[in-house]
């Protein structure tokens, strides 16, 4: 019988397989004088490989721009957050924004209750990063510094569980152990103040605060993916029997490789810690830049976020995009902000990321199905909702230059009338929707030729009239 760890590394061998032969086929576009691979798009109408990972990108992340309920304008007398229909919103900054530790064993819910509860008024469910320590609790007198009294510290994270998970019998919540620990604090892996020290003491806090709920606890929430924390942290959730359900990390890139890499690592790393095979994989924190950046006031941030959900899906868990809210306009800032909507002083009015989003979620709801052929630029999706065949397709090049033109191949059709639709991701949400009718005789398969100029999505539509 194969051990865990055989079956991971046979696992991991075979899925490379496809991507080393995909890696052999080059053209070489001459206009650009860039090399890759080119699309061929091919569905199986009629395979079915369950639910839509629409999990993937229902998620969000609110920095601390503020110390209130920035989601509030959003979500309250307002139908723009729930309109975006998130499964999971994190914020951080709990305890140092949101003055809940009044003193030793002296807690005050109610600020950090508001947030919470415009969370569950959009329908999602929380995700808290376990983050900061006041000044008053720590060693060296700043937020985020080790605490002076660890008893302390255990205490009111585990009033935080138990008032949630307990109290307020919040289901399926997620407590993420600090928000970028190598940044907020200087937090090490190795040596002091030590991360899992930090781990150690929030984990069993959580475990004993929301004790017979049903929650997910996990970390670390590094700046960027950094396989030696993530290998630190599995030795210590091992060795000292603590729960971790979760690893999670942050990555801002323009490039799609990037986040390819980071799970290519951490996959690597189950081989040797086989027993974490199945925890949940999550991005806590994903952009096109760290920094204030144009694109996140224009469509490329979109064409961004519709990319990766089709590059990741199937490969990560979870991916939040950050932020929900720009915080309030600083001067010689280089866009209004990281967020999807602009801060309310700017009119909470919503940005090209944000209609990515509900262009995204049209594939909602529907059954995964089977397609192959993606290429260096252009990736895809393909779903089946009811009776109606869904494809998107994404044509993606930081660069702004790469244009192709796309083979789309239905197969295992029935022979009869069909509608084709195409539906164009726009900046302002306006889809331009276009449509043709095939009529199929004597064959069980269509092609459609699709030109893509750079950085633009569609979805492909096609509809039985039978």
């Amino acid at each position: 019988m194969k051990t865990k760890k055989s079956l991971i590394i046979s696992t991991l061998i075979l899925a490379s397989i496809p991507l080393s032969l995909a890696a052999t086929k080059k053209i070489i576009d001459i206009r650009k004088s860039a090399a890759g691979t080119p699309a061929n798009i091919v569905i199986d109408v009629a395979s079915n490989q369950g639910t839509v990972p629409s999990n993937l990108w229902q998620n969000l992340s609110q920095g601390g721009e503020e110390a209130a309920d920035m989601l509030s304008p959003v979500a309250i007398g307002s139908t723009l957050l729930q309109s975006l229909h998130p499964k999971l919103i994190r914020i951080d900054h709990l305890f140092d924004y949101f003055n809940v530790y009044q003193g030793p064993n002296n807690y005050n819910f109610y600020l950090l209750d508001k947030s919470i509860n415009t969370i569950i008024s959009s329908g999602a469910i929380p995700m808290l990063s376990l983050s900061y320590t006041t000044a008053d609790m720590s060693e060296n007198g700043q937020n985020a510094g080790a605490p002076k009294d660890w008893d302390q510290w255990y205490q009111l994270v585990k009033a935080t569980a138990k008032h949630y998970s307990v109290d307020k019998n919040i289901s399926g919540i997620y407590y993420e152990v600090w928000n970028e620990p190598d940044l907020f604090g200087s937090w090490h892996y190795g040596k002091n103040p030590n991360y899992s020290t930090l781990y150690i003491k929030t984990a069993q806090a959580v475990m004993d605060g929301a004790r017979g709920t049903n929650y997910y606890l996990g970390g670390p929430a590094t700046t960027a993916y950094y396989k030696n924390w993530v290998k630190a942290l599995f030795k210590t959730a091992s060795q000292n029997k603590l729960r971790l359900d979760f690893i999670s990390w942050h990555r801002y890139s323009k490039n799609s490789l990037d986040y390819l890499k980071d799970i290519d690592d951490l996959n690597k790393i189950f081989i040797d810690y086989p027993d974490y095979y199945t925890v949940q994989k999550i991005i806590t924190e994903f952009g096109p830049n760290p920094e204030g950046d144009a694109w996140y006031d224009n469509s490329l941030s979109g064409i961004h976020l519709i990319s990766l959900s089709t590059q990741l899906a199937g490969k990560i868990h979870k991916l939040f995009s950050f932020e929900i809210v720009d915080g309030p306009k600083r001067k010689n800032d280089q866009s209004t902000g990281w967020g999807m909507i602009t801060h309310q002083s700017q009119g909470s009015l919503p940005k090209p990321r944000y209609f990515a989003l509900k262009f995204l979620n049209q594939l909602e709801n529907s059954t995964l199905l089977n397609s192959v052929g993606n290429g260096t630029w252009v990736t895809s999706l393909s779903t089946r909702k009811n009776k109606i065949t869904q494809t998107l397709l994404v044509n993606y090049d930081p660069k702004n230059s790469h244009v192709e033109t796309v083979p789309v191949t239905w197969q295992v059709l029935k022979q009869g009338k069909y509608r084709l639709t195409v539906l164009h991701y726009q900046a302002d949400g306006n889809l331009r929707p276009t449509s043709k009718i095939i009529n199929l005789v004597n064959n069980f398969r269509y092609t459609e030729t699709i030109y893509m100029e750079p950085n633009t999505a569609l979805i492909l539509e096609l509809t039985p009239l039978f």
